[in-house]
């Protein structure tokens, strides 16, 4: 039997056996319970985990759990995803061609990056650089003045010259 990492189901069960002992008593209970002497063969709770190997006790409400934990789960998937793309090439070796999209003509990785095609810049160009019209500008040019480019709103001072009382304030 090979193991992997314990998964936290895996951990929980062993704290049950291993609770408040030394370091070499809980060596000797662990071994026993990697090799499933210590729990009651009865209980059809007590299972292995298909991922990591480890004995761990099934606490949902239909005992239908084949892994001690999300993290197992997820390991195992993984794996299975990794075996389907494997036999997926075997049996199908040609590389498949990726659909041309818009963005193929945009060279982001140059120095200066361009655009291939004009179509295609102004395709997807709209989308982040949507053009405004002039009574969206002249409302926000308006905000602008009365709030200023912090958001708060100013209080307009005039002050009134007359003459030469220009110079006191």
């Amino acid at each position: 039997m090979s193991y992997n990492e314990p998964g936290l189901g895996a951990i929980e069960f062993a704290k049950h056996f291993i609770k408040n002992m030394n370091r070499n008593d809980a060596l000797k209970v662990t071994t026993q319970l990697l090799k499933g002497e210590l729990h009651d063969n009865q209980d059809n709770r007590v299972k292995r985990c298909d991922y990591c190997g480890y004995w761990w006790k099934d606490n949902s409400l239909r005992n239908t759990r084949k892994t001690c934990s999300d993290g197992c789960k997820t390991s195992i998937k993984t794996l299975q995803k990794r075996e389907q793309r494997a036999n997926e090439f075997l049996l199908n070796p040609e590389k498949k061609e990726k659909k041309e999209t818009l963005m193929d003509y945009y060279l982001w990785w140059l120095d200066h990056p361009f655009w291939v095609q004009e179509y295609a810049m102004i395709k997807v160009g709209w989308k982040f650089e949507r053009p405004s019209g002039v009574s969206l500008m002249n409302y926000i040019e308006a905000k602008n003045e009365l709030y200023g480019m912090g958001n708060r709103k100013t209080s307009k001072k005039v002050v009134n010259y007359h003459g030469n009382s220009k110079d006191e304030f």
